[in-house]
């Protein structure tokens, strides 16, 4: 009997350091899993600024733009070892959308007409939404407006025109100006990188010159 109660206390022993080793080895492959997971995104984000790097040194060569204008819209895809990265450099040409704060309505007619082409006319309400969160500054603040203009205007077609709408100090003209006539003054660069199982996207408000005027980047 007493044999049998050591061999029980025994076999137990065995079957609970047999579970922690199987936890430590679960722990370790979890580790090691995000160790990996953290140099994956060390990775990207290197890919990243690199592209913007490059395409900025580009910019600051300040080459003429006839010829930059060959490059725009254009999606490159380049493949380096375990990546693939897409760059694309745009024109950064919106109408901004703090003009709605100044005073004299003269400051954003060309805004205001382009959202009433739109069918967009209750530009107060617009007014009032901006006025609650002073001027806009990134994105996400961008898309919260529109999305309250929506719900409290009962107008959807403000999301059909908010490719055309940002933010930065930029005061766009008729769309339909002459674009010879149109010097290109920010520049808007995105780049995907897809490494390893992960995926990122990056986009940049570049100006004429190269230098950062904005980022945001975000991981899937």
């Amino acid at each position: 009997m007493k044999k049998s109660i050591v061999l029980l206390i025994s076999l137990l022993f065995i079957a609970v350091i047999s579970l922690l080793i199987l936890k430590n080895l679960q722990d370790t492959d979890s580790y090691l899993a995000e160790q990996n997971a953290k140099f994956s995104k060390t990775q990207i984000m290197f890919y990243i600024n690199n592209a913007k790097d490059e395409i900025s040194n580009v910019l600051s060569k300040k080459l003429d733009e006839d010829i930059l204008k060959e490059y725009i819209g254009v999606e490159y895809p380049i493949l380096v070892q375990d990546a693939k990265i897409s760059i694309k450099l745009e024109e950064y040409d919106k109408y901004n959308i703090n003009l709605l704060n100044e005073k004299d309505d003269k400051k954003y007619e060309y805004l205001k007409d382009f959202l009433q082409r739109n069918e967009i006319y209750d530009i107060y309400t617009l007014q009032a939404i901006l006025k609650e969160n002073d001027n806009i500054k990134n994105n996400k603040q961008l898309d919260n407006l529109f999305e309250k203009f929506e719900k409290e205007s009962y107008n959807i077609d403000i999301s059909k025109v908010k490719d055309y709408i940002g933010f930065m100090d930029y005061d766009k003209k008729e769309i339909t100006q002459n674009e010879k006539e149109k010097e290109i003054l920010f520049y808007e660069l995105f780049v995907d990188v897809d490494y390893l199982k992960q995926f990122a996207k990056a986009y940049y408000i570049l100006n004429k010159n190269g230098g950062v005027e904005y980022f945001e980047f975000s991981f899937k």
